[in-house]
């Protein structure tokens, strides 16, 4: 049995020694498949599910990550890999590509476009999960979870004790979301 997880760099553990899904692998003797990638946006998030899936069997678990909708990915024909834009940082700044995306968030973004790059990626797994027979479960990392921990300011006692350097959970705050998430866990898989 493995556990896959797909999220950004929160869900992949950036600034931790662990990860959240790796201590629900654990915790329910899975293997841990670790496939969230630094920046990921939902649409690349539900792109690599859909590359993926065909390999998860009816007894894993999969658990889905999900991150800004401000965020971007695209497919460097050049480097012959995926970008990621960061708009929540500002990350990856100089090329015209990003200056644009830059541009596009300030200029032509819209909460429709927030809601539409939550909802479909989210549509997509779902359906896909649903006719595969898979389980799954879907977490709001980014702002849901960063901002239960502190990450915005909100809460300084919790900031300082689980968020690490460069505003990512560190290994207490892998730790609590893990305990956040044990009613989902034990409806699903007890």
């Amino acid at each position: 049995m493995k556990l896959y997880q797909y999220g950004c760099s929160v869900s992949l553990g950036e600034e931790a020694t662990i990860c959240y899904g790796q201590l629900v692998a654990e915790q329910y003797g899975y293997e841990f498949v670790q496939l969230s990638e630094s920046s990921a946006s939902n649409p690349y998030i539900a792109l690599k599910f859909c590359e993926t899936y065909k390999d998860i069997e009816q007894e894993d678990l999969i658990i889905f990550g999900w991150t800004h909708p401000n965020r971007q990915s695209w497919y460097n024909n050049k480097t012959q890999c995926w970008e990621h834009m960061n708009y929540v940082q500002g990350k990856k700044s100089g090329s015209a590509l990003v200056d644009s995306c830059k541009d596009y968030l300030v200029n032509q973004h819209s909460e429709y476009i927030e809601n539409l790059h939550t909802w479909y990626p989210k549509h997509i797994v779902e359906t896909t999960c649903k006719l595969n027979h898979l389980k799954y479960m879907h977490l709001d990392v980014v702002p849901g979870v960063v901002k239960i921990l502190g990450v915005d300011g909100s809460n300084n006692q919790s900031k300082s004790k689980y968020i690490a350097d460069h505003l990512h959970p560190n290994d207490e705050g892998h730790r609590y979301i893990h305990s956040l998430l044990q009613n989902n866990l034990s409806l699903l898989l007890d």
